[in-house]
């Protein structure tokens, strides 16, 4: 709002006028030394920052600067600079400038009476309380601005009744109430409002209302330590000029120290106050511009920064550290709402956030100051959530010209969108190769059914021959007159035992039959199995070794099946090639017990596994030796076992240097062991 001080416009009430002040003038001094404080720091740079800062005690001194101050908002000094009038030269003499003088003075005994009462009562807060002395007359200050003749003749009455009737009759109102109704208005702090209205003798029965009554106590005190100098607005007649006590000489003396110019400026122009307030507006521009560059070049850095597999979580993090850099921003965060890979969650769910820093990890208490939601697939996929220590609409305001906002946006539906197409391309590709795992388990199961129906029919149809067989070759083994005969008979028997076991082994892998468990020790069925490969190892120059630990331990589990399984793999890797060729050989068993589990280890220095025989190690009919020499059976059977038994083979091998295959079955109890302990 931009007034002549001292000017009444005609026809218009003086309360309205009041009432519709936009702000107190700053004194002419107060501006050019805040100016000049500036001159040093670059016209894009920060206000705030000035070398040294602003000389404290003048601004201090002036009640329009202190209330700029309090509503400056955005832009700091500069922004008080821009927006403030002055107080005009004509308040430099005359009855009105007089007037202003000696309000100048008691407001400021009032706010030197704070910050000694401060000091005495330890108050929290002294700043404040100096500001609340200063400005305790908000309301005479309001006038002064307005019509200071009004002012003049206000403080002309000769009692406070007589000044309440003008009040009553140029006003409407009270003084006070003004003052209280402006301290809201520009956003003074609490102490200063009710400071504004409640500082007077008469308002004691008051004192309960105001929302600080201890410091507000403090003011009243201060406001009647001024009213004992020579400059006291209801000061009785006859009372003597200057007081006569210490600390009040003290005070006078202060304020005539710091007091001793005039208020207003004698050469203050219209011109110079204009040119400093354009000179201020401009600079604050500057100001902006740089700010909206440093915003626009974060972003860009950013975008550059970032990588194209670049995941919504990493993106957040950079996110939150380039919000951070807002110099109106504390703290930022960014949350995707759903699942990680940012597709729009339609229910419920905890969030996923990305804090700037790891100090950031947890987020601020309060709420979010300005919460700016990301839109991705047609829905909202998360949001940036910002903490300031500014007002949220100063920073909509500053942003809103540039379109930072509306590029982060973009660019995070882009992120979502790309880690949502992400998401599916990996769940087409797990889906295909589950699909293929599928197939090829489907096949191996249809393999495993005819075999079944094969080896069912040809163990039913063979059997009996195969029985006619042996028993004939035995009953004629019994009656061979020559060697060669039974020699013979005997190759006929041990064939068609073969035959026998070959359709036995094609029932197992087919249809296995189910474990038979019972308590054992599994040191005992290990050492049994190797006793039984012990000569023919000895043949073969291998050298065969077990260690057991724990060998008094018992499981339950089938012993039948742990021997079968140790067998196939011991003769494994017999036949694997560990022998003479291979310079000796040799073959280690080891079996322990870690946690529920037994672990059953047979490693091998033979030939290893090559890549065309892991890929089939498990099927059944397929063997890595010569024809003739097996139907690669027993590692299928070995398989079928360890299934059976809710355990797992698995197996690692080096071309050349060895293979080593472990079996892992579950460590289980008897049945009868729990219901025997809760017995």
């Amino acid at each position: 709002m931009r007034f002549q001080t001292g000017r009444k416009p005609p026809g218009e009430p003086l309360i309205g006028r009041l009432n519709g002040l936009a702000r107190l003038p700053v004194r002419p001094r107060t501006a050019r030394v805040v100016m000049a404080s500036l001159a040093s720091v670059p016209a894009d740079g920060d206000d705030e920052a000035a070398p040294g800062g602003i000389p404290r005690m003048l601004p201090d001194l002036d009640p329009g600067w202190l209330v700029a101050e309090r509503a400056k908002g955005r832009g700091g000094v500069l922004r008080a600079l821009a927006d403030s009038p002055w107080w005009p030269a004509s308040l430099a003499a005359g009855p009105a400038a007089e007037a202003v003088q000696k309000l100048w003075r008691h407001a400021v005994a009032a706010s030197f009476a704070c910050r000694t009462l401060a000091r005495e009562h330890g108050d929290p807060d002294p700043a404040g309380l100096v500001r609340a002395g200063l400005l305790h007359g908000l309301g005479r200050w309001a006038l002064a601005a307005v019509d200071p003749e009004c002012l003049a003749r206000w403080m002309a009455e000769p009692d406070r009744d007589a000044r309440r009737r003008r009040e009553a009759i140029e006003l409407g109102g009270d003084l006070r109430d003004v003052g209280r109704r402006l301290a809201e208005r520009w956003g003074c702090e609490p102490l200063v409002v009710d400071a504004a209205w409640l500082h007077g003798e008469d308002d004691a029965d008051l004192i309960a209302a105001a929302r600080e009554p201890a410091r507000l106590a403090l003011v009243r005190e201060a406001v009647r330590w001024a009213e004992s100098t020579p400059w006291a607005l209801d000061a009785p007649e006859g009372r003597e000029a200057m007081p006569t006590e210490p600390r009040l000489r003290i005070l006078v003396a202060e304020v005539q120290s710091r007091c001793g110019t005039a208020f207003a400026s004698d050469d203050a122009s219209p011109h110079e106050e204009r040119a400093t307030r354009e000179n201020a507006r401009l600079r604050l521009q500057l100001v902006d511009l740089a700010r909206e560059n440093a915003t626009q070049r974060r972003l860009i850095e950013a975008i550059a920064d970032s990588e194209p597999d670049e995941t919504p979580e990493g993106w957040s993090v950079r996110a939150g550290r380039a919000w951070c850099g807002e110099p109106e921003v504390n703290a930022a965060r960014v949350v995707w709402r759903g699942p990680s890979t940012t597709e729009p969650d339609p229910g419920p769910g905890l969030p996923i956030e990305a804090s700037p820093d790891a100090d950031d990890a947890e987020a601020p208490r309060r709420g979010a100051s300005w919460t700016i939601p990301l839109e991705a697939a047609g829905g909202v996929a998360g949001e940036v959530q910002l903490w300031l220590d500014a007002d949220v609409d100063a920073l909509r305001e500053r942003l809103g010209p540039t379109r930072i906002v509306d590029a982060w946006k973009a660019w995070a539906s882009h992120v979502a969108d790309r880690a949502l197409l992400e998401r599916r391309l990996r769940a087409a590709v797990e889906g295909s190769r589950e699909a293929s795992r599928s197939e090829r388990r489907r096949v191996q199961a249809a393999k495993l059914d005819a075999l079944a129906e094969f080896a069912a029919g040809a163990g039913h149809e063979l059997n009996n021959p195969l029985a006619v067989i042996v028993g004939r070759a035995q009953l004629l083994m019994a009656q061979a007159a020559t060697p060669e005969a039974a020699r013979s008979l005997a190759i006929i028997l041990s064939q068609a035992q073969r035959t026998h076991r070959i359709l036995r082994d094609l029932m197992f892998v087919a249809r296995p039959s189910e474990p038979r468990p019972r308590l054992c020790r599994p040191a005992d069925v290990l050492q049994a199995c190797l006793a039984e490969f012990q000569a023919e190892c000895a043949a073969r120059g291998i050298r065969l070794t077990g260690e057991f630990e724990e060998a008094g331990q018992q499981l339950w589990t089938d012993p039948e099946g742990l021997r079968h399984v140790a067998e196939v793999l011991i003769r494994n890797a017999i036949q694997a090639g560990a022998g003479p060729a291979a310079g000796g050989g040799t073959i280690r068993v080891r079996a322990d017990r870690q946690g529920r589990e037994l672990r059953v280890r047979v490693a091998d220095s033979g030939k290893g596994v090559g890549d065309a025989e892991a890929a089939h190690l498990f099927d059944p009919f397929f063997c890595g030796r010569q024809a003739g020499r097996g139907l690669g059976l027993g590692l299928s059977r070995a398989a079928r076992f360890v299934e059976r038994a809710g355990g797992s083979l698995t197996w690692d091998s080096t071309p050349g240097q060895g293979s080593v295959f472990q079996v892992k079955l579950p460590w289980n109890r008897p049945p009868e062991e729990p219901a025997a302990k809760s017995a």
